[in-house]
């Protein structure tokens, strides 16, 4: 069968939201005021991001590269992803975060050539500019990554999809997937709203249900 996985990046293969936590570190007050319109409904996540990361100052590689340095991956990720290779199955993550930082997350654990879907982020001079390649303008959550649009577009590729998530950008594409993994926040809301999933702890779970499962392509 041809299937694919897909997978959330924030909280999910790191330990915690990385992006969240240098919003919390490095920004000036009035970044969460801009977080709960974003919680509200009020601004998309496209503006939140913009917003806070204007209130960050003096923002530059360096102070990037030494917040990531602090941050760590779901121990069983790579043996997940290795797994993934072996068996021929496509991997992808998928994240309403920036590729700037799960970059240079995955290059400090030595890990490479995988498919990323997400915002934009680059240098520019002395400027950080954000771009939403992945955006639809019939999101009905406004992202910046249509995560719903993402999965529709792989459903004519793959037969089957499975989806590893923990937060509320994953919200939309629960009722979507073929096979649901949630924790945190992402299986509270499976529960509150009766949809199907697979809650797990880490990626060891995830792994062990790939293996005694026999699921390969």
């Amino acid at each position: 069968m041809n299937i694919c996985v897909l997978s959330d990046f924030d909280g999910t293969i790191t330990s915690k939201d990385g992006l969240y936590a240098f919003i919390e570190a490095y920004a000036e007050e009035g970044w969460q005021n801009v977080e709960q319109d974003w919680a509200d409904g009020k601004i998309s996540s496209k503006e939140c991001l913009i917003e806070e990361f204007r209130l960050i100052p003096n923002l530059s590689e360096e102070l990037i590269s030494s917040f990531i340095d602090t941050l760590t991956i779901d121990e069983q990720f790579k043996s997940f992803w290795e797994y993934t290779k072996k068996h021929n199955i496509d991997f992808y993550i998928v994240s309403d975060g920036i590729d700037y930082f799960i970059d240079r997350i995955l290059y400090k654990y030595g890990l490479s050539n995988i498919n990323i879907i997400s915002n934009h982020g680059e240098f520019r001079g002395e400027s950080f500019e954000l771009t939403f390649p992945n955006d639809n303008p019939k999101c009905i959550n406004n992202s910046g990554t249509c995560k719903c649009s993402v999965l529709k577009n792989l459903k004519e590729k793959y037969e089957k999809i499975y989806y590893i998530g923990d937060g509320v950008s994953d919200f939309c594409v629960a009722d979507k997937a073929d096979i649901l993994f949630s924790k945190s926040r992402l299986a509270n809301y499976c529960r509150e709203n009766n949809i199907q999933h697979i809650e797990y702890n880490n990626y060891n779970d995830v792994l062990n249900y790939f293996i005694n499962k026999t699921i390969t392509n």
